[in-house]
């Protein structure tokens, strides 16, 4: 159920922002591109931290932190700043996030979903909690262990 919402969810904001790029000017889509991509690399700095433990970071905190650099683009993006405004940084925010939740559904990879693209380049999972999907996440997987031991049982019976 986690899965199929994030891929919902993901392709509701893709298909959400995707006319607002041949809307905006040239320059604000390539700029929101560029955003994207300083994004993936940023992530994936993150990624590196939390995966060889340089830095400690409880799941949860991670999860703030990687979540809030995302709410702090898009707020920043209100601002005038060259790099960062005239709704590049939201354009990008929006379109990353939306992306991201997408991957992490089809992959099934769960946590935080904003660090599904740099698990794409790591090739290993990264041990953040998501802060919307994780309840769900647990559920699943304690209706998953149970409906797995009551099947058991059933076929050792």
């Amino acid at each position: 159920m986690g899965r199929a919402l994030r891929i919902l969810l993901g392709l509701v904001l893709l298909v959400y922002v995707a006319p607002v790029y041949f809307q905006v000017p040239l320059r604000v889509s390539v700029g929101s591109l560029l955003l994207m991509l300083g994004l993936t690399g940023v992530y994936s700095l993150i990624h590196i931290i939390v995966s060889r433990r340089i830095v400690a970071f409880g799941p949860c905190f991670g999860a703030v932190v990687a979540n809030g650099l995302l709410v702090a683009l898009y707020v920043a993006s209100g601002s005038g700043l060259p790099i960062l405004g005239h709704g590049k940084g939201q354009l990008a925010a929006v379109t990353f996030f939306g992306a991201s939740l997408v991957v992490a559904g089809v992959r099934a990879v769960p946590g935080c979903e904003v660090m599904a693209i740099p698990s794409i380049f790591f090739g290993k999972n990264t041990e953040l909690a998501c802060l919307i999907f994780s309840p769900l996440d647990r559920l699943e997987c304690k209706l998953r262990s149970k409906r797995d031991a009551y099947a058991t049982r059933s076929q050792n019976r």
